[in-house]
């Protein structure tokens, strides 16, 4: 059994489509989307808003420290930077900077310590100006509700609306008012990231999840030489293993279990590519992805066992429609672009059904469930299917392939 194991691995492996599909092409395809995705969330990341600020007596104002102090924050630089604060004398500083381009709004505050914002006639609405605005209608609207605040505070019972700078400074003693400022900033304007991944990940890995997907269903060609290999009637070599002292039931298992090595191999490499050499994360359970690449090559097994199994039909046309298979398969599984993964999402939300047996979609949501979920009831559920699948498979290549019995010498 060891020596026919053997054989029959070494015999899968010299396949040209085998080296070609099922080996190299998936580590192809890999490094054209690392390439092709080398700058994609560049692309996506917001640069900071310069804007010009007109530093005079109002912007120094005790009433404005509150809009400095958020001016501060959400210019304070990091990944989540808003905007890019220039501070100048006066507002014909400001005004120039607008029109000439190198500044999208000028900030001006007013003897309340509110802030306005002006935009050059020449320019219509752009994201830049919609952000500044957006930023000075959240101070607008907190100052409104920090200035009630004060207003309830029983040490501020006489202060006028709005309080002069001596008031503001003579609550700012009272005990009361450290709280206020507090819960004021508490809820002031700014931006933060929120990853709910439990590692970082980009949003392009959904891609290299696909192609194990569908590396997992090209795999399946491999199954469907083993399977041949075995039948006397669809190959040499299954011709003069049917001569031979091994039972039909022995070498069907034996050819199993060496396909099933070889895609698991293949599948590991190209796992090992994409995770060592292209860095892509697969959630930090590498060793759940491994589970993963062993349920996708029982189930990709299965299926070739079937293709294989299919009776009047030569190798190449089994291999023909693996390769059909797999394509269409890939294509509701979002292998194929941004159009295709959105196809992907919108049949997962309105057909269910249809991911659930389509083998490619379960392939890579079991790579998906990984780095998106942090339970791992996803998971086990989607190893599940792919297991529940390969049963299938089997039991459906052995219905066919059974009274296939050949005469023995």
């Amino acid at each position: 059994m060891k020596a026919l194991f053997i054989h029959t691995v070494r015999m899968l492996v010299r396949q040209r489509d085998v080296l070609v599909w099922v080996i190299a092409f998936p580590l192809v395809l890999a490094t054209l989307f690392h390439v092709m995705f080398a700058n994609f969330d560049e692309y996506y990341r917001a640069d900071p808003v310069s804007c010009a600020v007109v530093a005079d007596e109002n912007y120094h104002a005790t009433r404005a420290t509150f809009f400095r102090e958020m001016l501060a924050q959400v210019s304070a630089e990091g990944d989540d930077q808003l905007l890019d604060v220039l501070e100048v004398a006066n507002a014909d500083a400001a005004r120039d900077l607008v029109l000439s381009g190198d500044a999208a709004a000028a900030i001006t505050v007013d003897g309340e310590g509110l802030p306005s914002m002006d935009v050059s006639p020449l320019a219509s609405d752009t994201l830049d100006q919609s952000i500044v605005r957006a930023v000075l209608d959240r101070y607008r609207q907190l100052y409104a509700e920090m200035k009630q605040v004060f207003l309830a505070q029983a040490g501020a019972a006489d202060l006028q609306a709005p309080p002069t700078d001596a008031q503001l400074e003579a609550f700012a003693q009272t005990p009361d008012a450290d709280q206020t400022v507090q819960a004021f900033m508490a809820d002031a304007v700014g931006t933060q990231q929120v990853d709910v991944l439990r590692v970082a990940s980009s949003g392009t890995v959904r891609y290299y999840y696909a192609l194990m997907g569908f590396a997992a269903l090209m795999s399946i060609t491999v199954a469907i030489h083993s399977v041949s290999a075995v039948r006397a009637n669809t190959s040499v070599v299954g011709a003069r293993r049917q001569v031979s002292g091994a039972s039909t039931t022995c070498q069907l298992a034996v050819s199993m279990a060496a396909s099933f090595a070889v895609v698991f191999a293949c599948l590991l490499l190209a796992f090992a590519y994409m995770r060592l050499v292209l860095g892509v994360e697969f959630g930090g359970r590498d060793g759940l992805a491994v589970v993963a690449i062993a349920a996708c090559a029982l189930m990709s097994v299965g299926l070739g066992a079937v293709l294989g199994a299919l009776p009047g039909m030569p190798v190449a046309g089994k291999v023909g429609l693996a390769t059909g298979i797999t394509c269409l398969c890939a294509l509701f599984a979002g292998l194929y672009g941004e159009p295709a993964m959105q196809l992907a999402d919108q049949i997962s939300q309105t057909a269910p059904w249809a991911v659930l047996i389509n083998p490619a979609a379960q392939a890579a949501n079991a790579f998906y469930d990984l780095t998106y979920y942090d339970s791992l009831t996803p998971f086990f559920s989607t190893v599940g299917v792919l297991v529940a699948m390969a049963a299938v498979f089997f039991v459906a290549a052995a219905l066919l392939m059974r009274g296939h019995n050949y005469e023995r010498l």
